[in-house]
């Protein structure tokens, strides 16, 4: 299942800066909670995210069943930070 046209733009409207707007990040989480209730299906659950095969591997949290590319191990700089 997939996010409807206008759920779509609804969620992109969001996302645009606007002039006086407060928290953008509020206003998206609120809308995404809308979404998820009037369209749960269009959300991987966990259960569906363990069968998804990923390009990228993502970050160790998000289960999946896969990746192709792994993610390279980066070596901390001399100062402790990494890219």
């Amino acid at each position: 299942m997939f996010l409807t046209s206008a759920q779509r733009k609804s969620l992109m409207e969001t996302t645009m800066p606007r002039k006086g707007a407060g928290s953008r990040i509020a206003a998206i989480d609120a809308v995404v909670a809308r979404l998820r209730h009037e369209n749960p299906n269009a959300f991987h659950s966990a259960q569906s995210l363990e069968q998804r095969v990923f390009f990228h591997a993502p970050d160790s949290d998000i289960p999946h069943l896969a990746a192709i590319k792994l993610q390279p191990d980066i070596p901390p700089r001399q100062d402790g930070s990494v890219d």
